[in-house]
């Protein structure tokens, strides 16, 4: 399959599944309730194919490629009915991503390990210690070579994202950005717009804004000890509070329509594929929500829509409401849209 094929594919996937808040926490859910939740997203998306994207790096020793090795060796005849998105070459002691051929290509090798015949490999961010042209151009080789099917980037700014169109021998299948009703950046930057201009699929992590769109978080003691949120601006007290009337409004919308706040947060997200919104020519936009449980894949994988009236409800009102903190941190954020 080429990277163009993975692109039409793309295209047609209903839901997309985020895989990270499997592993990457102090407690891992368990194998069993990784393979329940895939099957049931897969169960979904039939016929057509489902979107599920990964990390080399979620979860200690490699637990997340270790789960999806142990699911399609278990269910093998379900690798068809898979796009697999692996993210890797980052080094925690340094702090940022190996973007260099050499770090590339064995990050590549080691998932491979894994997960042969792989769909897209992603860099995670963009290293700014090596040029596009040899970062990209080692994604490009590795299509080439057939190591990879095709390579997606991830917070990266319109003009890079220009750039590496141009550089690549291969299409950029994908472009991972935050996208929710908080987090709106791509809408003002030009990402959204240049991605729809070029063909690029846009897959839309934390499209429920690590949780505050659900309802459920309203101060810090509904946080779990140690969880990783605790660490980014909107999660701080003094944030939660103003942002709060983002959260009612949402929760109000939802009970209007006897749905959950998250159905109409991901509703929100799903409406804008393939349309032209306030001049902005939208591709094919896949929510990843971290589903995982099969009661959360029931209540995010749903056939909720929104009209077009409550579209534009939800339209009239985030113009007019500022967002109160980052959506990381100060450090996090030195890495966003380069």
């Amino acid at each position: 399959m080429s990277s163009q094929e993975i692109i039409n594919e793309l295209n047609k996937v209903k839901f997309g599944l985020g895989l990270m808040s499997f592993t990457w926490r102090p407690d891992p859910y368990p194998q069993s309730a990784f393979n329940e939740s895939v099957l049931a997203t897969i169960k979904k998306n039939l016929p057509n194919k489902t979107f599920v994207n990964g990390g080399e790096f979620y979860g200690a020793n490699e637990l997340n490629l270790k789960y999806i090795k142990s699911f399609l060796d278990t269910y093998p005849e379900q690798r068809e009915n898979l796009i697999i998105s692996i993210k890797g070459s980052i080094s925690f002691a340094e702090q940022r991503v190996l973007g260099d051929r050499e770090n590339i290509n064995k990050a590549i090798d080691n998932i491979s390990k894994y997960i042969p015949n792989l769909d897209i490999f992603e860099i995670p961010r963009i290293d700014t210690t090596v040029t596009l042209e040899e970062t990209f151009g080692a994604l490009s080789d590795a299509v080439d070579a057939g190591k990879i099917k095709a390579f997606s980037v991830s917070e990266v700014n319109a003009n890079t994202l220009e750039k590496i169109s141009k550089i690549s021998n291969n299409p950029i299948a994908a472009v991972e950005i935050e996208y929710s009703i908080f987090s709106r950046d791509i809408l003002e930057n030009g990402v959204a717009a240049k991605a729809g201009e070029l063909g690029i699929p846009i897959v839309a992590y934390s499209p429920l804004a690590r949780g505050l769109l659900t309802g459920q978080i309203n101060s810090t003691a509904d946080l779990p000890e140690g969880d990783l949120r605790s660490h980014f601006d909107r999660f701080k007290e003094e944030n939660l509070v103003k942002n709060q009337q983002i959260v009612d409004f949402v929760v109000k919308a939802a009970k209007e329509k006897d749905v959950t706040p998250g159905q109409i947060a991901l509703a929100w997200i799903r409406y804008q594929s393939f349309k032209t919104i306030d001049g902005i020519k939208f591709p094919k936009i896949i929510d990843i929500p971290s589903t995982t449980s099969v009661k959360r894949v029931d209540e995010n994988f749903s056939d909720v829509v929104l009209t077009d009236d409550e579209f534009e409800k939800i339209q009239t009102f985030i113009k007019d409401v500022k967002v109160s903190g980052l959506r990381y941190n100060a450090q996090a954020e030195k890495s966003l849209f380069l």
